[in-house]
């Protein structure tokens, strides 16, 4: 009988040991939002469009309402309309943009610490400022919330602006 309760009782050790280390792996699984995915491609169509300079179609993937940080100095979280004109000044200043993503990561709620859909980019912009002729090409890093009808509704552009903007400004008259 005492052998019996102690088999009985490595058993229930061993089970409950294997369903300890079952519920630690699971709960570390990569668990990815179920919108990350098409969020990812709407971002990657959002650079292809943004790079043809057509300013209706680059706007056409935001909500109404967006909420979105700029890369200057001191630069404001804009609007809409003053995302618009944000954008429309990047477009005007230069030519032949290409984006370079290193990647495309999956963003969390900042509360939850959870998979929340957003999308994070690091990645290299180049071109040729319009008015200087000369070429840039700088390491930034953007990030994209989206809604569920799958528009911006915030984002955000972090790298030199300010500094890029100084490099590619015509020479001085001498």
């Amino acid at each position: 009988m005492i052998s019996y309760l102690a088999d009985n009782k490595n058993n229930t050790m061993k089970n409950l040991l294997l369903l300890c280390t079952f519920l630690l792996l699971t709960s570390c699984s990569d668990v990815q939002h179920s919108d990350f995915e098409k969020n990812v491609e709407t971002a990657k169509q959002w650079f292809e469009i943004f790079v043809t300079e057509d300013l209706d179609a680059t706007m056409s993937f935001f909500a109404d309402e967006v909420e979105y940080q700029s890369a200057f100095y001191g630069g404001p979280k804009m609007n809409r309309e003053e995302l618009r004109e944000y954008y429309k000044g990047w477009q005007d200043a230069m030519d032949d943009i290409t984006w370079e993503a290193e990647n495309y990561l999956p963003g969390v709620d900042p509360e939850t610490n959870l998979p929340n859909g957003s999308v994070r980019t690091y990645g290299h912009w180049s071109g040729t400022n319009t008015a200087s002729g000369k070429s840039f090409k700088g390491y930034w890093y953007h990030y994209l919330s989206f809604d569920q009808n799958g528009k911006i509704t915030e984002g955000g552009d972090f790298g030199d602006a300010t500094g890029l903007v100084m490099a590619v400004m015509p020479d001085a008259a001498e």
